[in-house]
């Protein structure tokens, strides 16, 4: 598995405070709602992977979305997430 989770925000998650994690990624952070530490702009930051049930693609197709709740994401920021460790690490963030 790769040691790297990159995404481009999107307006939908700069809107709402969040960077969503996609579902085959999800091994690449601890279990959802395990506390984690995550080192952005030369601080500490405590975070935990969430999840909202949605039907964005109807009625028919339930499902899941997974995210980090993570404010001041503009939409085209481009974020770069390392793994230090199993409960730690580091984010750069590449400002569009």
């Amino acid at each position: 598995m790769t040691s790297l989770y990159e995404r481009t925000v999107s307006r939908d998650e700069s809107r709402r405070g969040y960077l969503f994690i996609l579902k085959n990624q999800l091994p690449f952070f601890p279990g959802i709602g395990s506390p984690f530490i995550i080192r952005a702009y030369g601080k500490n930051k405590k975070a935990i992977v969430e999840s909202y049930h949605c039907q964005c693609h109807g009625p028919d197709k339930p499902h899941e979305h997974y995210f980090i709740r993570w404010k001041g994401l503009a939409a085209g920021d481009h974020v770069i997430v390392k793994k230090r460790d199993a409960e730690s690490y580091t984010v750069r963030v590449e400002e569009e």
